[in-house]
């Protein structure tokens, strides 16, 4: 595999535990504000970049690659309401998917054409990811227009997975 390829892999993996650190401390803050649903919403996510993580993982080691792990980064916590939290998910969301697209840019140039089909298939659930938290921070920020408010969303939330 590129070298250049294989750092940006490794890089990747720290990206998806980052996030899943990200998302345990907004179900955190959840749970302290008794958002069941919210909090239960966000530990999924947390659990779905997990599992990114571990498929990024099984895949270098399958091309009997090496792992590099670093440092994963505390998450800033200074949220002060679910607007904020879901419009800084939906931001982070967008960033991992700007860097699972030059990861991708990358696999191309390269002809790494397991690598490109790989990455396709965790860009492609990227996408899904970034979707479902644009239609999120929509809904709460139009809460006052739209008929539900945050607390009926905090209850419907668990059919949004």
């Amino acid at each position: 595999m590129d070298t250049k390829l294989l750092q940006i892999l490794n890089k990747q993996i720290n990206h998806e535990f980052y996030s899943a650190y990200l998302y345990f401390a907004m179900s955190t803050y959840f749970d302290e504000i008794a958002m069941q649903g919210f909090c239960d919403f966000m530990k999924h996510k947390a659990s779905q970049k997990l599992m990114c993580a571990h498929k990024i993982y099984e895949y270098l080691i399958l091309r009997d690659e090496k792992l590099t792990f670093s440092k994963i980064e505390e998450p800033l916590a200074d949220w002060i309401n679910v607007t904020d939290i879901f419009t800084s998910a939906l931001s982070h969301e967008e960033f991992i998917q700007s860097q699972l697209e030059e990861l991708y840019k990358s696999a191309v140039q390269v002809q790494d054409f397991g690598a490109v089909e790989f990455i396709g298939n965790l860009l492609n659930e990227q996408t899904k990811n970034v979707g479902c938290f644009r239609k999120l921070v929509f809904r709460i920020k139009n809460s006052n227009v739209i008929p539900s408010n945050i607390e009926h969303l905090d209850n419907i939330i668990n059919n949004f997975n």
